[in-house]
C-alpha cells in the first residue's frame, strides 16, 4: 500500500505573506527613493512567496519500503508500529506527553499526528511524531508496509 499526501498551507497564509510584504514596502517607500524601495519590495515579496511555496510542498509518503516526511525516511526494518492520533489525543502527545527524545515532524495548520514507533536501538529517538490531515490512512499504510 503507498500513501501521499502534500501538506499545503492554508489559503489566509497567503494573505499574512501579502499584507508582510506591503508592510515592508510602506517602510521602505517612506525611507528611500523610489527605484531602490521597488527592489526591496519586489525582492521581499519573491522571498515570501518562495518561502510559502516550499513550506506548502511538504510530503509525507509510504512508498519503496519506506516512510518518507519532507527529507527524512525510516525503513520498513526499523518501523515497529504506527498509531493515529487525533484530536485531543495528538494535543496531548505533543504537549503534556511528550517525549524530549521523540523525532518530530509537525505543521502548526495540521491537528492531527501519526506516532511512529522505531525499533532501532541504535536511533536515539524512539518514535517519530508526523502531521497528517489522514491519520487513520496513514497509519494504515505504516502498518501495511511494516
Amino acid at each position: 500500500m503507498t500513501y501521499r499526501e502534500r501538506l499545503h498551507i492554508p489559503w489566509w497564509w497567503g494573505v499574512i505573506g501579502f499584507l508582510f510584504v506591503a508592510s515592508i514596502a510602506v517602510v521602505v517607500f517612506f525611507s528611500m527613493d523610489t527605484v531602490p524601495a521597488l527592489a526591496v519590495s519586489l525582492l521581499s515579496l519573491v522571498g515570501v512567496g518562495l518561502f510559502l511555496v516550499a513550506y506548502s510542498r511538504t510530503l509525507i509518503a509510504v512508498e519503496n519500503g519506506a516512510v518518507r516526511a519532507g527529507r527524512n525516511h525510516l525503513e520498513a526494518a526499523y518501523i515497529g508500529g504506527a498509531e493515529a492520533l487525533c484530536g485531543d489525543a495528538a494535543r496531548r502527545a505533543l504537549g503534556p506527553e511528550s517525549d524530549s527524545r521523540a523525532f518530530l515532524f509537525t505543521r502548526p495548520f495540521v491537528r492531527d499526528v501519526v506516532r511512529i514507533e522505531v525499533a532501532d536501538t541504535a536511533d536515539p529517538h524512539p518514535h517519530w511524531l508526523v502531521s497528517t490531515r489522514r491519520p487513520q490512512e496513514l497509519a494504515a499504510a505504516v502498518e501495511a508496509l511494516r
